[in-house]
């Protein structure tokens, strides 16, 4: 199940603030900056912080992942070995795994006037079928597919809700 919108800024924040108004949701960036931990983002304003500090470092590309435990299913953080050589020196950084994480990847193709936002997350046929490649991430019946399928499409209809209040 997926979406892509192209929201500003503005368009963004409404749809983060209506992720965390769950009180149960974890948000988390999907990936780690370089041998540092994950970062946990638990309300709006540390959203903001976040977003508008990667943007005064350059950054152009984000991603970030959903879980409630109300999904169950098994929830981790691996570590990737990186190349010194091509990294700066840095040798790890974290992500995290789970057959139904949600994930929000963002790319900013105009500023944050123009942002590429992409809602995701596995099926729960797609996870079977891929159980055997990716053993670590467990078996994907122990997953509430409803529960998940049933907030993703909350959060794809309100970016979609998001995008057509301002046109």
């Amino acid at each position: 199940m997926q979406r892509t919108e192209i929201i500003d800024k503005n368009q963004l924040f409404e749809l983060i603030e209506y992720i965390l108004s769950d009180a149960k949701t974890e948000f988390y960036e999907s990936y780690s900056e370089m041998e540092k931990e994950i970062v946990r983002i638990n309300n709006l304003s540390e959203f903001q912080d976040y977003f508008d500090n990667g943007i005064a470092n350059g950054k152009v590309h984000f991603a970030f992942g959903i879980y409630n435990p109300e999904s169950k299913g098994k929830f981790f953080t691996s570590k990737i070995k990186l190349n010194p050589k091509y990294c700066d020196g840095k040798t790890f950084r974290y992500k995290l795994d789970g057959w139904a994480i949600i994930f929000i990847l963002l790319d900013l193709q105009n500023g944050e006037n123009r942002i590429e936002c992409r809602v995701s997350v596995n099926s729960k046929k797609r996870a079977e079928n891929w159980k055997s490649t990716n053993p670590e991430f467990g078996n994907p019946e122990l997953w509430e597919w409803k529960n998940v399928e049933s907030r993703a499409r909350k959060i794809i209809n309100r970016l979609k809700k998001t995008t057509h209040n301002n046109v």
